[in-house]
């Protein structure tokens, strides 16, 4: 047995190295582990010189238990050949991919270049037309120093820095509206061919003197001709539409000039109360006017321009002659007209739509107004029992709105002819610098409008 005073020697000796070693960060660190295990070795060494052998050994047995009771010390089994394989495996890996980009940059053994080779489409090669110090933008004669300022004035004005006009649209080209004219002139033969139908049953109504049947048939006679729209044309067109839709305020005898003849000498005639035979001939040489305007408009030239302004026109020739009851002054039926004039409007608009795609924002706006204007005209239909009432029976809150909304279409119909257009716009030109001696005058009318001596 060793003395108490021994045993406290032993102790301090062993436990004082091995309270300062961390058991959880050995599990991690295996350095931590060498240390440890060095410092136990020390201490052992230490106890073995002070006390006998066996003791020595008993005792850091226990204290070594003591120790290990609720931390085991972690193995050390990681093979210490882990970190030379990883070595050599990163070495043998940064070799392969040295070996590779090398034989991809090394030329070939042969001399002879391949076809598609630099070498051997080098030399056919036109040379680079951005050598140099570009000063101009690409593709532009405009200096990089001008270019922004030319595009915001583009977006902001249609102008350019010159005060010139300017568009960012592309020209159209003029073939483009063949197909668009084509098919209006089928849709104008098929309301033709009910306008010529409508004024056979207008001469029966005539013949067998019914008033009332006569005015019905007149109605749908002159709205079937309104349909057609675009047939305010130049040539023979407006000679045949004069016949046939002319008023008397365009001949110098009035009513009473034996040229006005057609659609509204008849309804001067039934709303007035002449003789209904009276008014059979005027019928019959209408009905011989309608087919020969069919054969005109199969070979009626018609220009881009004419035809997308047509659009605009017909809606204003309804605002300013139909609206009113200018035109119309016996029957009052301004808003059945103005209805027609709606349909051939929507028809010119449908044939140009492919043209309008893409081109701004023209087409949906044109294509809302138009369906506002079209519901408009629907619920004044529905309010009246089906039928468009006479501007008499317009109320004044139906004709308000529906002149507003009449107002509306016409501000987004402008716009298709300046978005169809076919020609670069031609630039305005600059007005010329005044001279010293206008300049002189011009300050000197300032200083006397001023009041200056």
């Amino acid at each position: 047995m060793l003395p108490l005073g021994a045993w406290r020697i032993c102790h301090q000796l062993v436990t004082e190295p091995l309270r300062s070693c961390d058991w959880r960060e050995a599990t991690v660190n295996r350095l931590s582990r060498l240390h440890f295990c060095n410092r136990a070795a020390r201490a052992t060494v230490v106890v073995s010189r002070v006390c006998r052998p066996a003791c020595a050994r008993g005792l850091f047995a226990a204290i070594t238990r003591s120790r290990t009771k609720n931390s085991k010390l972690p193995s050390s089994r990681t093979p210490l050949a882990v970190k030379p394989a990883l070595l050599v495996l990163g070495a043998v890996a940064l070799l392969a991919a040295v070996a590779f980009l090398g034989s991809a940059l090394t030329p070939a053994g042969s001399s002879r270049a391949r076809r598609f080779s630099v070498a051997e489409t080098a030399s056919k090669s036109a040379p680079n037309p951005l050598a140099g110090r570009l000063s101009k933008v690409y593709g532009t004669n405009i200096p990089a120093s001008r270019y922004g300022t030319e595009v915001a004035d583009l977006e902001d004005e249609g102008t350019n820095i010159a005060g010139e006009q300017i568009s960012e649209l592309s020209p159209l080209r003029a073939a483009a509206f063949t197909g668009p004219e084509d098919a209006y002139r089928r849709y104008s033969e098929r309301w033709i061919a009910h306008a010529l139908a409508d004024t056979q049953t207008l001469e029966h109504a005539l013949a067998a003197g019914q008033r009332t049947a006569a005015m019905a048939a007149w109605e749908a006679t002159w709205s079937d001709y309104l349909h057609l729209g675009a047939v305010y044309l130049n040539g023979e067109v407006e000679i045949a539409n004069r016949a046939i839709d002319g008023t008397p305020g365009e001949l110098p005898g009035g009513s009473s000039d034996p040229r006005f003849t057609g659609l509204h000498r008849i309804e001067m005639g039934l709303w007035s109360g002449e003789s209904l035979a009276s008014l059979i001939g005027f019928d019959v040489r209408m009905q011989h006017d309608l087919a020969k305007l069919s054969g005109v408009l199969q070979r009626v030239e018609m220009t881009p321009l004419e035809y997308a302004t047509r659009s605009h026109e017909i809606l204003e020739d309804a605002q300013r002659d139909l609206l009113s009851g200018m035109d119309v002054p016996r029957s009052r039926q301004g808003v059945l007209g103005t209805a027609a004039g709606l349909a051939a409007t929507e028809e010119v608009f449908h044939t140009l739509e492919p043209l309008l795609s893409g081109r701004e924002n023209t087409e949906g706006e044109v294509r809302d107004e138009l369906l506002m204007l079209h519901g408009v005209l629907a619920s004044i239909r529905a309010r009246h029992d089906g039928r468009y009432p006479s501007l008499s029976q317009l109320g004044a809150f139906e004709r308000e709105q529906l002149n507003g909304y009449v107002a509306g279409a016409l501000s987004a119909l402008q716009e298709m002819p300046g978005t169809l257009e076919t020609k670069a716009r031609v630039p305005v030109p600059k007005l010329p610098a005044p001279s010293q001696a206008e300049e002189a005058a011009e300050r000197e009318a300032e200083k006397t409008a001023e009041g200056e001596p």
